[in-house]
């Protein structure tokens, strides 16, 4: 299987990474990403929750900065 998400740049953001539905409300602690499937695990209250990386809306870094979850992938190319 090859990779799906592009692994130097999701090690290259500041850590850790918080993913959030709707941009607004909850931010979810990240807490590994499968770069050949584009799956992550995020901690719930203390337990961990598997999603997919696009079900996130927006992925905040330790920076605060936002990226779109689709800017992940290798196959991305910017507008």
């Amino acid at each position: 299987m090859t990779d799906l998400l592009n692994m130097e740049l999701i090690n290259s953001l500041p850590q850790p990474l918080w993913g959030s539905e709707n941009g607004k409300d909850w931010w979810w602690p990240i807490v590994d990403i499968d770069v050949e499937s584009g799956i992550c695990r995020i901690d719930v209250c203390g337990k961990l929750e598997v999603k997919w990386i696009t079900d996130f809306r927006y992925i905040r870094d330790d920076a605060q900065v936002m990226h779109e979850p689709d800017s992940f992938y290798l196959e991305y190319e910017s507008p």
